[in-house]
């Protein structure tokens, strides 16, 4: 288990480097998925919207990355292709389902990290703790279930 969780710490480490203003958002850390995933991952963030609401337009991100998007002035982050899961998450774990798509929260402080445990390749969104996610959650659920598939966790 310590091997799945492994990936999942690397995108845990992900930090934004740049936020606030119209500029590019450097994200570091951004998870490598898996072969088999490659294709997905780059489909879905073509798939984005340019918009996860009001204040939420995308931005360029910095280095570019295909599988990785940014929005707002205090970015939305969303990566794709994270190996393993969260610690906190168990089979068990309550999940809030949004529009079909089961997303695992936790709550790291100044942000909170929404991740699929039960799709792949697993996506992971981390916002602002004072940002309300239904919104954002809604405006990735047709993408998300598009370019992912549902699994056991």
């Amino acid at each position: 288990m310590s091997s799945r969780l492994a990936g999942f710490a690397c995108l845990a480490a992900a930090s934004l480097t740049a936020c606030g203003g119209p500029g590019p958002v450097s994200i570091t850390g951004v998870p490598i998925p898996a072969a088999e995933d490659q294709a997905a991952c780059s489909a879905l963030a073509g798939a984005l919207p340019g918009s996860l609401g009001k204040g939420l337009e995308r931005r360029e991100v910095e280095p570019p990355v295909a599988t990785a998007a940014a929005f707002g002035p205090d970015p939305v982050v969303l990566t794709c292709g994270a190996s393993g899961v969260a610690a906190g998450y168990q089979p068990t774990s309550l999940l809030s389902e949004v529009d079909g798509v089961g997303w695992f929260s936790e709550d790291l402080g100044d942000r909170i990290r929404y991740s699929t445990p039960t799709r792949a390749p697993q996506v992971v969104v981390t916002l602002p703790a004072d940002r309300q996610a239904f919104e954002v959650l809604v405006a990735l659920a047709a993408p998300v279930s598009a370019h992912t598939r549902a699994t056991t966790a």
